[in-house]
């Protein structure tokens, strides 16, 4: 029986949440006005189309590793290990996450257009669940919780 998730691709999951939470955050037009470019090593975060082409990069990053856990967890590990009330929490937000994120990317096709309200609630739903996550992440850890446990 193989173990769910290797030490390494936790460690990938994480750097690419990192990434994505660091150039999401950077689309937004806070780097320059609260000076964040100003800090030495840091002026790449104000180039826009850089954050967004690595945003995107991450989330190719976040869609592979979904999808190879995905289909992990369906051919191999439900038989042995179940989600917590975490694991489901987890799994859901990174649902809405990327249907949300899938959403933005359409939006952002230069041949479709979506009106100011509807452009509005899918960036704020987005954002929201992004801290969400962040949110159930330190929520885990604070109650030293797993994802998973054996069934």
């Amino acid at each position: 029986m193989s173990q769910p998730i290797s030490r390494r691709m936790a460690w990938a999951y994480v750097l690419t949440v990192t990434l994505l939470a660091v150039t999401g955050t950077m689309q937004m037009p806070i780097a320059s006005r609260y000076r964040i470019t100003a800090v030495p090593g840091l002026a790449w975060l104000g180039d826009f189309w850089l954050t967004h082409k690595l945003h995107y990069l991450g989330a190719t990053l976040l869609l592979t590793l979904a999808s190879y856990l995905a289909t992990r967890w369906v051919l191999e590990w439900r038989r042995n290990y179940a989600l917590t009330a975490f694991g489901l929490a987890r799994c859901g937000l990174l649902a809405a996450l990327i249907a949300t994120g899938a959403a933005r990317v359409l939006k952002n096709l230069p041949n479709v257009s979506f009106a100011p309200e509807p452009t509005m609630l899918l960036d704020w739903t987005h954002l929201g669940l992004a801290v969400l996550l962040g949110l159930l992440a330190l929520a885990r850890l604070a109650a030293k919780a797993a994802y998973v446990r054996p069934r």
